[in-house]
């Protein structure tokens, strides 16, 4: 979540990360840091996590009436 208020868009891999942020939220779950290794950053599970993100933040993605509203 933090990575998207930063950066207006979602990680696409483990490599765009901070290892620092890995390792303090993987003791924070309890987990292993080396588990986020094996997250199917495109699967299902991702997308849901992207949406409840977005919804958390109250962001929706731009729909073509938005992108009109825009140009004018």
């Amino acid at each position: 979540m933090k990575f998207f208020t930063q950066h207006g868009r979602f990680p696409e891999g483990r490599s765009e990360l901070p290892d620092e942020a890995v390792a303090f939220v993987a003791g924070q779950v309890k987990t292993p840091a080396a588990e986020l290794s094996l997250f199917d950053w495109r699967g299902r599970t991702a997308e849901r996590h992207r949406a409840q993100i977005r919804a958390f933040l109250d962001f929706s993605e731009c729909t073509v009436a938005d992108a009109e509203r825009l140009t004018q």
